[in-house]
């Protein structure tokens, strides 16, 4: 048998180019059907060098019409048709963009001008730094006299005007880089946009094509409102009062999740929240924003994108004073005995006993488990330890996570969910090659499947929507009433009947049992 190499041909003695290439590399390299020619060799190993040389030149030219910074390098080498679709893909990544960002590469032939004036705002700024005190340093070297403070006075002027430049130039440039028209040159970091994407890169909050992870889109909108509350400001710039002042006025934000107020820059949202009267942010969404925004700049100072001490480090906000009985009203609701009792009579009744909508809320009454915790449970997680039914929670998975070191836990099956029938469901799961425990049901067609991330890159989150109409049906509400409330009665419950505290916690994987004030005691 011959030797076969991809990418050449033996013809007679001698070896050949021969590969089909690519029909977008045809269209926008205007280039032939098919790479053939001879090699010039007899040598098997040298037409194997040159085939892959070949190949890997494809590859280089393929890579290149992948990114939009690639292309627009070789704009002038592009067929029409790779043209039009450069600027398909431009239109997309600017519609993504902030408004700021929006505002300086919207409209037709806006980005080229960017890039132009870019360019300009950078040589000038370069231009205005290389010179600044060149005509007193001359005078200098000549021997002639001058008063200090015009010196003094010019260069002051100079370097303003050499900031005002800087800060016009890095604007476009931000907008730019985050459009993804031009690479980023180094990687330093500047402002607070560049220091997110660099901290949730480093922490593992990495969106993919199909799953956007939901850390990173809470790091992303604290940023974001702080950007549009004052500019990308350099790191190097950011104050201790800038935060105070953000904090102080974040409460005016709207709490809407309508489409038309939610993407509104800072003061467009805070003017239709007075205007039509929306609720607005609480102290708690604002604190987990600040403290987002506080864990930025502590990684900032601790990578050395920022020099000195962290000046968000000691920000604190002061609370609206209000009547303790307010207070009430935004503690989480927990279900009552009588909420839980008919909230199984109806999931029993109507779910399918493979569905992760009939054995939630049982696990949740049981047990106390997290949601989120019980969704991943693998088949392979269950086991039977001296005569008992037990279930793992841990994150070796590959969607598996555990919130804190003491979510890791082996837990025995009440005697209740035994008693249903849920050993016999695991052995049905284990025969049929199922990878998760549970299933759930499409919305639609009532079709069962595997437990898959949401767009949140959350197993639970699909169930949460359900089980919220489940409470609606049954009207129970209540303030954040979910599955969670579950686990607040079984925290109440537990404490009552007498099983002591380390007990407790050991079986609710949590590293205290203190959860007291966050939750409005109905049981």
């Amino acid at each position: 048998m011959g030797t076969k190499i991809e990418g050449a041909k033996k013809i007679g003695h001698t070896w050949h180019y021969y590969k089909r290439i690519p029909k977008r590399l045809r269209e926008a390299y205007n280039l032939p059907e098919f790479k053939r020619g001879t090699m010039g060799t007899k040598d098997p190993d040298k037409a194997g060098q040159l085939a892959r040389a070949m190949l890997t030149k494809m590859d280089e030219l393929a890579a290149k019409l992948d990114s939009i910074s690639s292309r627009i390098k070789i704009f002038d080498e592009l067929s029409e048709a790779e043209r039009d679709r450069l600027d398909d893909d431009l239109d997309i990544q600017i519609a993504k963009l902030p408004a700021d960002h929006k505002a300086l590469l919207g409209g037709e032939g806006s980005v080229w001008h960017a890039g132009h004036e870019m360019n300009i705002y950078e040589a000038s700024a370069v231009f205005m730094e290389v010179g600044l005190g060149a005509t007193f340093d001359v005078k200098d070297m000549l021997g002639e006299e001058y008063d200090p403070e015009e010196r003094e006075d010019e260069e002051d002027r100079d370097r303003s005007s050499i900031n005002r430049l800087k800060k016009k130039a890095g604007a476009y440039r931000s907008a730019l880089t985050a459009a993804g028209i031009i690479e980023p040159t180094s990687d330093e970091v500047t402002g607070l946009r560049r220091l997110m994407e660099k901290y949730c890169e480093a922490k593992g909050y990495v969106d993919t094509p199909k799953i956007k992870d939901a850390t990173r889109g809470k790091v992303a909108y604290a940023v974001r409102r702080f950007i549009e509350y004052h500019g990308d400001l350099p790191i190097a710039d950011l104050t201790r009062k800038q935060l105070s002042d953000f904090a102080t006025d974040f409460l005016k934000l709207p709490t809407s999740s309508r489409h038309d107020v939610r993407p509104l820059p800072f003061w467009e949202s805070v003017r239709i929240a007075e205007r039509e009267g929306l609720p607005c942010a609480s102290t708690s969404t604002r604190e987990h924003n600040l403290d987002h925004l506080k864990r930025l700049m502590k990684y900032a100072v601790h990578c050395g994108d920022r020099e000195g001490l962290n000046p968000w480090a000691e920000v604190t906000t002061l609370k609206p004073r209000q009547k303790i009985s307010a207070g009430q009203d935004t503690k989480v609701y927990v279900f009552t005995r009588d909420d839980v009792k008919r909230i199984v009579a109806r999931t029993s009744l109507k779910r399918d006993r493979s569905a992760i909508d009939f054995w939630g809320p049982l696990f949740g009454a049981h047990h106390g488990l997290r949601i989120e915790e019980l969704c991943q449970i693998t088949v392979a997680d269950v086991s039977t330890a001296e005569e008992l039914l037990c279930i793992r929670i841990t994150d070796e998975g590959e969607n598996q996570k555990v919130k804190n070191k003491n979510t890791f836990r082996t837990i025995p099956i009440h005697a209740d969910l035994v008693k249903m029938g849920f050993g016999a469901f695991v052995e049905r799961r284990r025969q049929t090659g199922g990878e998760n425990l549970f299933m759930e049901a499409a919305q639609h067609s009532g079709e069962l499947s595997e437990i898959t991330p949401a767009g949140d890159g959350r197993l639970a989150s699909r169930y949460r929507q359900r089980f919220s109409t489940v409470l609606t049906k049954l009207k129970i509400i209540g303030y954040r009433a979910g599955s969670h409330s579950f686990r607040h009665a079984w925290t109440d419950l537990a404490r009552n009947t007498g099983i002591n505290l380390e007990h407790r916690r050991a079986l609710a994987g949590r590293d205290s049992d203190s959860d007291g004030a966050k939750v409005r005691r109905t049981c």
